[in-house]
């Protein structure tokens, strides 16, 4: 229940204070759950990710966050994932047909740029061979970038892209090289996405 609130809560303000838009909901698979990927220059990118996708997406956040009371609370509430032992506890919710979402850069983008991902990404997706659907978040950065403290009424969009599926690895250890061209395939796309204005 406290998701949905959440969601409509978010859509409701980017709607009304940024003129939300979002393209390709129809590459969202219908017959499978899957992992959300997504850029990540502003605090308003989760928000964002939750009203753009009609689903319900147990994201992954720093544990950092988990102490502050009040906002440890609202990720309870929220069913997110804190860092640490993410991948693991990911990889049960995907089993259990659930929807995992992360910013796979780690941390905001403080010039509005592309960062490197993290390995999660692909280790993920290499693990369950469950489709990644790439989401390209603009307009965000001018809105509220990490160091402004008042967010200006600038129009956000949602570029939601084809699923990007990686072959699933029944290894125990995945190869460097082997998660290193996943993660390429997937901030490639996203990249992409993002120069497409």
């Amino acid at each position: 229940m406290w998701y949905w609130i959440f969601r409509i809560f978010s859509l409701i303000i980017l709607k009304i204070f940024f003129r939300l838009k979002v393209e390709g909901i129809h590459n969202l698979p219908c017959k499978t759950n899957f992992i959300v990927v997504a850029n990540h220059t502003s605090f308003l990118d989760p928000l964002v990710i939750a009203a753009a996708i009609p689903k319900k997406i147990h994201c992954i956040v720093s544990r950092t966050l988990f102490r502050i009371p009040l906002l440890k609370w609202a990720l309870q509430r929220l069913e997110v994932v804190p860092t640490g032992s993410s991948s693991e506890e990911a990889i049960a919710l995907l089993n259990e047909n659930k929807i995992v979402g992360l910013f796979p850069e780690g941390r905001c983008s403080r010039d509005g740029r592309l960062r490197e991902f993290r390995r999660g990404v692909a280790l993920l997706g290499f693990k369950t061979g469950l489709p990644i659907v790439p989401c390209a978040i603009l307009g965000t950065y001018q809105a509220l970038p990490v160091q402004a403290k008042i967010p200006k009424l600038f129009s956000i969009k949602v570029k939601i892209g084809k699923p990007i599926v990686l072959l699933k690895e029944f290894e125990e250890v995945l190869d460097d090289m082997l998660l290193q061209s996943g993660i390429f395939r997937i901030r490639n796309t996203i990249q992409e996405m993002l120069n497409a204005v």
